[in-house]
């Protein structure tokens, strides 16, 4: 299965983006993270012209187009693909994230307490670089429900992350919080003078233009883009 791109007024199949963003899932197995890479690939034909799904892969990743503040981004939301399950997630995957869904499954109380690891994986893999990161419960507004909304938003807190439930059965609750994570790590990326960006030619251009001159070439197929070099 596999979204195609369709040409619009605002984005041509020769649209190049302002800028890419890597955003990772996180989770135990079968919380929901395919589900959703299911979802967003899924309304690819929604009357939302500042979103578009470009690309789509089951349990591996899906590219959006979306508009932000007139800026053209290139999103790669990446699934961990199954890995989780024998907790064999490589630093690989990790590499040149900007954004984490930190993910449970509001009936699987399990799920929820394992948050706490898979926190503790991301700090060290990523060696506490400053990353934008949501806790997301995922709801089906089912009777079974095992953790309540208070629980999670105290645990947002002791985290100090967002917390936001996500119900797959609405379309615009996916993408509206793909849009609070793009906000969050665009006023993040601001405020750090020392953020490096790691250009591909031709594909995208630098969020600041004055540190053009500090970017690199780095491997296309991981397209790291932001770099604390503090």
């Amino acid at each position: 299965m596999s979204c195609r791109y369709t040409p619009n007024a605002n984005m041509s199949t020769s649209t190049r983006f302002d800028y890419t963003i890597k955003i990772i899932l996180l989770g135990d197995h079968s919380v929901g993270k395919s589900s959703l890479l299911t979802h967003l690939a899924g309304i690819q034909d929604a009357k939302d012209m500042s979103y578009r799904c470009l690309n789509y892969r089951p349990n591996s990743h899906v590219e959006l187009a979306m508009w932000k503040n007139g800026k053209r981004v290139l999103v790669r939301i990446v699934d961990t693909g199954g890995q989780e399950r024998f907790r064999s997630i490589t630093a690989s995957f990790y590499r040149g994230t900007q954004g984490c869904l930190l993910m449970f499954d509001a009936e699987k109380i399990d799920s929820f307490r394992h948050v706490y690891t898979w926190h503790a994986d991301l700090e060290t893999y990523t060696n506490k670089h400053p990353m934008s990161t949501f806790l997301v419960g995922v709801n089906t507004q089912s009777q079974s429900k095992e953790v309540t909304t208070e629980q999670a938003e105290r645990l947002a807190t002791q985290l100090e992350m967002q917390f936001h439930e996500l119900f797959l059965n609405k379309k615009s609750n996916a993408v509206d919080i793909i849009h609070a994570m793009l906000d969050k790590i665009i006023i993040h990326a601001s405020r750090l003078p020392s953020l490096t960006i790691d250009l591909i030619p031709q594909q995208i251009r630098p969020l600041f233009a004055d540190q053009a001159r500090r970017s690199t070439i780095l491997d296309q197929s991981e397209k790291k883009i932001f770099q604390c070099s503090c």
